[in-house]
């Protein structure tokens, strides 16, 4: 005469007969979501970063060129020295910028006058996306200078 289970070993029979089949293969899964996530998120960081670099490398450049142009004789000087500076901190095509173009107004070349630069810079990103970043500065002639 066969006796009948008690309810607390016919829980532990319900448990231990289930199919524990259907979860095979959801950790390779779950490992390609999560690698795609992260992926996304480190490309994410890429652009972040080529985007912060190319603007402090544009506002560098135009504060070191409305320095070199104010400490030129004449404008025409000034103008072609701001053109160098930024010129020779960022190249075309093999920095972050792949067109840049520098606007010096020297109007109020005096003594105690200013110089202003503008750099606008066009970047390509990592997937094709171009941006322009715009940079001015101006500085102020000294007003002791001689000759002007």
């Amino acid at each position: 005469m066969r006796r009948a289970a008690s309810p607390a070993r016919r829980l532990v029979l319900r448990v231990d007969e289930r199919d524990t089949g259907r979860d095979d293969g959801s950790y390779a899964v779950e490992f390609a979501v999560a690698a795609a996530v992260v992926l996304l998120a480190l490309l994410i960081v890429a652009v972040a970063y080529q985007a912060s670099q190319s603007s402090a490398a544009v506002t560098a450049a135009a504060r070191e060129a409305a320095r070199a142009a104010s400490l030129a004789a004449s404008p025409a000087e000034a103008e072609s020295a701001a053109d160098q500076i930024v010129h020779a901190r960022i190249t075309p095509g093999s920095g972050p910028c792949t067109d840049v173009s520098v606007v010096t107004t020297t109007t109020s070349f005096h003594a105690a006058g200013t110089v202003h630069v503008a750099v606008t810079c066009r970047t390509a990103s990592l997937f094709g996306h171009r941006r322009v970043v715009h940079a001015s500065a101006d500085e102020i002639i000294d007003r002791y200078r001689g000759g002007l």
